[in-house]
């Protein structure tokens, strides 16, 4: 079932993807959409030494909000929101990502006002939080 919500995620790799606009490196956007690898190089020593999911921000938001999070080690994770009946109603990431600091930006202009949980998975780690839509 689709809300058509969206989302675009940011990343601060200079080399790694996405970052910036990837129609302008057609090989790499379709590596990229396909889920596939791209090699990362490291441009500093701001790898987080720990997983996290920060709270969104704004929160309470209308329609859209940011979720940060930070990941020490490269891999496959997956960013899904729920509403409160346990029912997915966005996949906001499903794909290899470099390790770092990134921001997603979720817009939930189809979904109704309430409660919803957002949850981050990938390499031995899962977090969940609460956010709030207001229309």
């Amino acid at each position: 079932m689709s809300y058509g919500t969206t989302a675009a995620a940011y990343t601060g790799a200079e080399r790694g993807f996405p970052l910036g606009d990837l129609n302008w490196y057609p090989e790499l956007k379709s590596l990229w959409e396909s889920g596939g690898t791209v090699a990362v190089e490291q441009i500093s020593n701001n790898i987080p030494k720990n997983f996290s999911l920060e709270q969104n921000y704004p929160n309470p938001f209308n329609p859209t909000t940011n979720i940060q999070f930070s990941i020490p080690v490269a891999g496959k994770y997956t960013l899904k929101v729920y509403n409160l009946l346990g029912q997915e109603v966005a996949n906001l990431l499903n794909q290899q990502v470099a390790a770092g600091t990134h921001n997603v930006t979720f817009d939930a202009t189809e979904l109704t006002s309430g409660v919803y949980a957002y949850s981050i998975s990938g390499n031995n780690f899962n977090q969940t939080k609460k956010m709030i839509l207001i229309k």
